[in-house]
């Protein structure tokens, strides 16, 4: 957009000074010269990126469950409190046998503590500030670590 903006204004600038000569051949030697400083010529530079295998691994884990987000209650970041509904039940691990597809559950992310503030150092507590961001609708995959009553504590929760 810069560029076409600069173009423009250097075309509006110049139109003048070529009132008297052929203006469409100089517009064309300006647009030459604009190409010859700019070799990549506006055309796509995609950057690459090697795939996070982590994350690839997490989203493969059997002990996760796959859930929709039906509610969010969102505290001081990064504290929030998730109503999810399982979309597909865990096939490994202790909690198996605890969650079945179409159960809700009230999710609290883990935090590890540096004093009473949640260190953002640490890379599962940075992850699982993350959740603060879901959205109602939102799928996500989500690993259960412990129960207390009618909630549940997550190691980690991560958008699908």
């Amino acid at each position: 957009m810069r560029i076409t903006a600069l173009t423009v204004g250097l075309l509006t600038l110049s139109l003048p000074a070529f009132a008297g000569d052929d203006a469409a051949s100089a517009m064309q030697a300006m647009g030459d010269q604009l190409a010859a400083d700019n070799p990549e010529g506006g055309g796509s530079i995609r950057a690459k990126r090697e795939p996070d295998t982590a994350a690839l691994a997490r989203k493969n884990d059997k002990r996760n469950i796959t859930a929709k987000v039906v509610q969010a209650k969102k505290g001081t970041f990064p504290q929030v409190a998730l109503v999810v509904k399982v979309t597909k039940a865990a096939e490994d691990g202790p909690n198996k046998d605890k969650v079945k597809k179409d159960d809700q559950l009230i999710l609290f992310p883990n935090y590890k503590l540096a004093g009473k503030t949640v260190d953002m150092t640490d890379h599962d507590s940075v992850m699982n500030a993350g959740s603060f961001y879901l959205e109602e609708g939102d799928t996500v995959y989500v690993r259960l670590d412990s129960q207390a009553g009618k909630s549940w504590k997550v190691a980690y929760i991560e958008r699908k």
